[in-house]
């Protein structure tokens, strides 16, 4: 199983906005715009349920997800697919809860999506574009 070593950590540290991709079973695609997005451990990302719709019914019917990450500074980018669970109780979600409540009282997450990453692609322009890292 790919890892998410330092590097991409140091990307998902950076970006502010992450383009998170589902697709419903009859393959109709959703991207959405995510600011909650974070690196939970080296296998794993948290994505949290603030306003999930068609992406929380795409993810129960197929529970697949990709998420889109760069550095224009450095001119990387990475691709990081996986299968997802959600979860909305415990610690996991009582720690996306704090997070996102830190940031912006005003919202309620539903639950933390868990992204277990099976496959990472470099993403970056040059000859290994589209090359499983």
């Amino acid at each position: 199983m790919p890892r998410l070593n330092s590097e991409i950590q140091g990307i998902f540290s950076k970006q502010d906005v992450f383009p998170v991709a589902t697709a419903a079973l009859d393959g109709t695609p959703n991207v959405v715009p995510m600011s909650f997005v974070k690196v939970l451990d080296e296998e794993s990302l948290l994505i949290v349920d603030n306003f999930m719709n068609k992406t929380r019914k795409n993810l129960e019917a197929n529970p697949v997800m990709a998420v889109s990450i760069w550095d224009l500074q450095s001119g990387k980018s990475y691709q990081i697919k996986g299968k997802t669970t959600f979860v909305d109780s415990g610690k996991i979600f009582d720690d996306a809860r704090a997070w996102v409540v830190e940031k912006m009282p005003i919202l309620q997450p539903k639950a933390a999506v868990i992204l277990k990453v099976e496959k990472i692609y470099n993403c970056s322009p040059g000859p290994n574009i589209g090359q499983e890292v």
